[in-house]
């Protein structure tokens, strides 16, 4: 062989031995994000089916399979469930219907008019993003409680009544609190697609002279549809799961949903009832699984809506002539009945030794709040607060940008698995969820060495799979936005995938990671759902604490002010998002 013929060979040679080790780091690096996807959403729920119908304690390998459990629950009566499921389509009705309203209404008030104070009050609304359900929950009860709310005592003695009564703890008061909790959520949901639609087709429909109401009934709506029902589908999956306010405001009074009562079966009982709440679970998540079916169905429709035009479209807005004074003072009254009164009666509230419904000057003192931050207790759970809130944000950041560039970057056969995968914790309310990480934990900690239960690390878990859905969503739509040729550029000049990742995609994905680990060590901080299913004495966080306090302990203004803490936390955290340019308005563009 020539010396020619043999620098080509060794040339290929070399060229292919690259090619080879290129292959090798992207398969191991994206086959690992891929079996990470599938392990945390599949595993959890295969642990819960199977315990639905073992016969045996979770991890006893001495069971059998059998029905028994189904039998109990949907033919003996173990759990009421004509009523949970009445009650918790009520909350899910009731909390669509007003969250859903109200948002989508603020969305088209702040983007299609020329209501005067919008930024304002768009400011107010968004901030209700930092208030988690049972904090929210608290909040109604200081402004709105029969015996000691601020707004009810005031009326009362004004009116000459012993005490008034709002509805807040009937099943459609419970509703209505949980729909506005999650107002911001459906109007972040609906404001891009009528920021992005077309006004010129609003702008015909009033030089044919049609009204606003009949501009929005055939035209606005039609062209927003695929955004007001991804807006009502979420919010009714949200609905379906809704633990924390039901908690707080209906449990204690009797009133109990799917959720509140999987929860009890496994954390109240003795001894815990996991194979019937595993049936039980079995029957929600059907009818969840049916609704993320027509969420991704109606996701995936939303070309057929897309105006195409050879001009940017006029952001022209309805000019609301005398009515727009009027009108934006009814919304400052309603937001200030809703949002504002609320937060300034539990800050009231956490000032006084004892709260009765009236402000006491002389008896005004911050003893709640050295409690607060000097008890060992919630020290401890803080710090257990901030790890999983920092290793949940980090494995997830993670996990997603992965997942995302699998999905969006390559050409593997398990694509659209994947993109599924990450919609799938949407059908699985986060009780649910809790509860099959309890049964995953049980199940696995019959193995030697292995100890999951009632770890920090299982807390984290759960908080990953939770905001799976809404974070992968971010990271998918700015995935789409990086351009492939310059990665191409980097390959045709010979660099390896693990250098054009490091040196062109992750540079330009930068910001997003940081707005994805923002995101989501601010809910993971302020999530209930999965804590609560998987913690244990020495895993205590700040909801659960709090929880318990407000739940089995008569000390609402300590937990007022434990809440005015943290909530106050949370507002640091945000600002501090908002420091680094990230907004929670730029959460919900994807």
């Amino acid at each position: 062989m020539s010396v020619r013929d043999g620098v080509l060979a060794a040339f290929r040679s070399g060229v292919g031995g690259l090619a080879d080790r290129r292959l090798s780091a992207k398969r191991l690096v994206l086959g690992t994000v891929v079996a990470g996807v599938a392990v945390l959403t599949l595993v959890p729920l295969v642990f819960l089916l199977w315990t639905s119908v073992w016969s045996g304690y979770p991890g006893e390998i001495g069971g059998a399979f059998t029905l028994e459990h189904f039998v109990a629950v949907y033919r003996e009566g173990f759990f009421d469930v004509p009523t949970l499921l009445a009650n918790t389509l009520i909350v899910a009705v009731g909390m669509t219907a007003t969250g859903v309203a109200l948002g989508l209404t603020l969305a088209w008030l702040f983007v299609r008019t020329n209501l005067p104070t919008k930024g304002g009050l768009e400011l107010v609304l968004l901030s209700g993003q930092a208030i988690p359900g049972y904090v929210f929950g608290i909040m109604y009860i200081t402004a709105y409680g029969p015996q000691n709310g601020l707004v009810s005592v005031a009326v009362a003695e004004a009116v000459g009544l012993e005490s008034l009564s709002v509805g807040l703890f009937t099943p459609w008061g419970v509703a209505f609190v949980a729909g506005v909790n999650v107002v911001s959520t459906a109007y972040l949901l609906t404001v891009p697609a009528l920021q992005d639609m077309d006004a010129s087709f609003e702008e015909v429909s009033r030089i044919h002279g049609a009204s606003v109401t009949e501009t929005l009934r055939s035209v606005t709506l039609p062209l927003v549809k695929p955004a007001l029902l991804s807006a009502v589908i979420t919010v009714f999956l949200y609905g379906m799961g809704e633990f924390a306010i039901v908690s707080v405001l209906g449990s204690r009074r009797g009133f109990d949903v799917y959720s509140t009562v999987i929860g009890s079966a496994i954390g109240s009982r003795f001894p815990p009832a996991y194979g019937e709440a595993a049936a039980l679970s079995c029957s929600l998540l059907l009818a969840t699984g049916v609704l993320v079916y027509y969420y991704r169905r109606v996701t995936s429709r939303k070309r057929d809506f897309m105006t195409l035009t050879g001009r940017t479209g006029r952001r022209r807005t309805w000019d609301l002539g005398r009515w727009r004074w009027p009108l934006a003072g009814g919304l400052w009254a309603v937001v200030t009945l809703v949002w504002l009164l609320p937060i300034l009666a539990m800050a009231l509230t956490s000032l006084h030794s004892t709260w009765t419904g009236t402000v006491r000057l002389s008896a005004l003192s911050l003893e709640h709040y050295v409690t607060a931050v000097t008890s060992p207790g919630l020290r401890e759970a803080f710090g257990n607060s901030v790890l999983v809130a920092v290793g949940a944000a980090t494995l997830g950041t993670v996990l997603v940008v992965g997942a995302a560039y699998y999905t969006e970057r390559t050409d593997g056969r398990f694509r659209g698995a994947v993109d599924f995968l990450t919609l799938t914790p949407l059908a699985v309310p986060g009780i649910i969820t809790g509860a099959g990480l309890i049964l995953l934990s049980l199940w696995v900690g019959k193995l030697p060495g292995v100890t999951l239960y009632g770890t920090l690390a299982i807390i984290a878990l759960g908080s990953v799979i939770v905001f799976l859905p809404v974070s992968s969503r971010i990271a998918v739509g700015n995935v789409v936005q990086i351009h492939s040729v310059l990665e191409e550029a980097a390959r045709v000049a010979g660099a390896s995938w693990l250098r054009q990742l490091r040196e062109v995609f992750l540079p330009l994905f930068r910001n997003t990671a940081v707005v994805l680990w923002f995101f989501l060590a601010v809910h993971v901080f302020q999530l209930l759902s999965i804590p609560w299913m998987t913690y244990s004495s020495d895993t205590v966080v700040i909801p659960v604490e709090l929880f318990q306090l407000y739940m089995y302990e008569p000390a609402l203004s300590l937990v007022a002010a434990i809440s005015t803490v943290f909530i106050g936390l949370t507002v640091v955290f945000v600002l501090a998002m908002r420091l680094c340019g990230i907004t929670f308005y730029e959460l919900g563009q994807h």
